[in-house]
């Protein structure tokens, strides 16, 4: 919970989470790296945001009716396309295989899935590309049984790297190969030719640009008892609105995002939360339902994660 929420941003931030928690340095290094080995805790270090990087800005949400006997098949298809996430079997009568796709621009984007679906041999699938980041923030409350946290996107637009001037090779490295040390940037101080102490005001500076999401561990929700992942569809008029109302009420949403919505398909607004039972998810959607311009929420609840398959 400490490594998730509370993690230092200094030099030496796993000896100042370990004087935080009143525990040896070597107690903690021990404990974080037997998580990750384990597969509990998935990377530590900045979480970076996909909409930064100039190559992959663009993302969209794609729903696809696989037959049962090619699922398999066709989720490693996609799995072995650049740009893929998350790919989940749900339960849905519509559309039972759903996976996010980033790529340069729309129309790069539009072109990918195309080519990828007709790769597949798939021909009844649904393009949801991404309108609005309201929250992403995946962080998960071991005592309450639910995803939890307060963090939120105030600002639609998040300048691209690029434009910063700032190595995006640097800041992948980090997301990548940050690991359990006392001094966990020298490596990358010495390799980048910084000073550690450059490189952690930076990451701050990021973190206030939304450049970097957060600075914490990301924990597997599955592995930590969390089994119940619902993405909820909502259907409204009114996606801004009701948006605001979700962040200010749930903080136990971790994705909250409005979309682009063929005309066939009316739900605008997406959000995820992730819990230990599927009454708690049950409840906050129904919560949801009550809303004023609320229309309908539709939960799809996650069968199996197919990204590793």
């Amino acid at each position: 919970m400490a490594a998730q929420y509370n993690m230092p941003l200094t030099e030496e931030p796993f000896v100042a989470l370990s004087e935080k928690l009143g525990v040896s340095f070597d107690y903690l290094k021990n404990e974080l790296e037997s998580y990750l080995r384990k597969g509990l805790i998935i990377r530590i270090g900045p979480q970076l945001n996909y909409k930064a990087f100039r190559g992959e800005s663009v993302a969209a949400l794609v729903g696809v009716k696989v037959e049962e006997n090619r699922i398999f098949e066709v989720a490693r298809m996609i799995n072995n396309e650049s740009g893929v996430k998350h790919n989940f079997l749900r339960e849905d009568e519509n559309y039972n295989l759903w996976y996010t796709i980033k790529a340069k621009d729309k129309e790069a984007l539009i072109e990918k899935i195309k080519t990828l679906m007709e790769k597949c041999k798939v021909e009844d699938y649904i393009v949801l590309p991404s309108r609005r980041v309201y929250k992403m923030d995946v962080k998960y409350d071991l005592y309450k049984g639910v995803s939890w946290s307060n963090r939120i996107e105030r600002n639609e637009k998040v300048p691209l790297v690029e434009e910063l001037g700032i190595s995006p090779k640097l800041l992948k490295d980090m997301e990548k190969n940050f690991s359990v040390e006392e001094r966990p940037f020298r490596k990358f101080a010495e390799k980048y030719g910084m000073k550690e102490g450059e490189i952690v005001d930076l990451l701050k500076e990021l973190i206030e640009k939304r450049v970097v999401r957060d600075f914490y561990a990301v924990l597997n929700g599955e592995r930590a008892g969390f089994k119940e992942n619902g993405m909820n569809l909502v259907r409204t008029e009114s996606p801004e609105k009701v948006a605001k109302i979700l962040l200010e009420l749930f903080p136990q949403i971790t994705h909250l995002v409005e979309r682009e919505c063929p005309e066939n398909w009316n739900y605008p607004l997406y959000f995820m939360v992730h819990a230990f039972e599927r009454e708690t998810i049950e409840k906050i959607a129904q919560e949801v339902r009550e809303i004023e311009g609320v229309e309908e929420v539709r939960i799809l609840y996650s069968k199996m994660n197919l990204r590793n398959i």
